[in-house]
């Protein structure tokens, strides 16, 4: 899939994708939140999120309007070229390009796109040939000096231990003793690192592990999922999932397994 979505202001979100995600950012600044990492982005940058890599976006404050196009492939077919999972191993989180390399990619973006919305006489093929002309361009663009991202080694360790325990009974109160911090710094240092409130994420990030479950253990029972990823209460669960997601457990597995 490619969509070339219109200049808009994006709120912060915590997401989980089986596919590989590839944004090309044509104008306006954000911050993306990739494996631990914060990467500032701007003007021709180019951003790749690796299947499954637990990713977030963060507005810039104050918020600006962003446009890009995003290309999304599952990794069936990424699979199918030993040259393109070569690629994608080894390239950065974020690209600097070049005036002429942003042309040519927002030519490729909007291409893909148009060929995948009107499905004329050969689209599939086109649309293979021309991922594959990004992928070797992709190739290339990392051999110039690209944007650093930021660390801070505080947040990230916070990060690591939720990503561990996220499953368990953890909060702003149990987190901020096991640093030795107060708990008005914690929510303040988080919220302004990751872009949401701790709370939020946590919540967010067990209903992105329910996700992934609910594809890859078909035969789990729903309520199971809930209290594998830290959920106690199943009505919670329930409209949890459905406020983030849009969809009940039970229907998102359906829609995802195409049953």
């Amino acid at each position: 899939m490619c969509v070339w979505s219109p200049s808009q202001i994006y709120k912060s979100t915590l997401a989980y994708h089986n596919e590989f995600e590839f944004h090309f950012i044509k104008s306006g600044k954000g911050n993306y939140f990739i494996k631990n990492t914060k990467y500032p982005f701007s003007h021709n940058n180019l951003i790749i999120i690796r299947s499954e890599e637990i990713h977030g976006f963060i507005p810039y404050n104050p918020p600006v309007s962003i446009d890009k196009g995003s290309l999304y492939c599952s990794p069936s077919f990424i699979n199918k070229s030993k040259k393109m999972k070569a690629i994608l191993k080894t390239c950065p989180h974020i690209i600097q390009l070049e005036e002429k390399e942003a042309t040519l990619t927002e030519i490729l973006f909007r291409n893909i796109a148009t060929e995948i919305d009107k499905k004329e006489a050969g689209w599939e093929e086109i649309v293979h040939y021309e991922i594959m002309i990004f992928m070797l361009l992709l190739k290339r663009y990392p051999l110039k000096k690209n944007p650093v991202p930021k660390h801070n080694p505080r947040i990230e360790s916070i990060l690591l231990y939720i990503e561990r325990s996220f499953s368990e009974d953890i909060s702003l109160s149990s987190i901020a003793q096991k640093i030795f911090i107060s708990k008005s710094h914690l929510a303040h240092l988080f919220k302004n690192e990751t872009g949401m409130p701790l709370k939020q994420y946590i919540l967010q990030r067990r209903i992105m592990e329910a996700k992934k479950i609910l594809t890859k253990r078909p035969d789990k029972k729903v309520y199971a999922i809930a209290k594998e990823v830290g959920f106690t209460n199943f009505s919670l669960f329930n409209r949890a999932f459905k406020k983030i997601t849009g969809l009940t457990p039970t229907g998102y597995r359906k829609i995802s397994l195409g049953r």
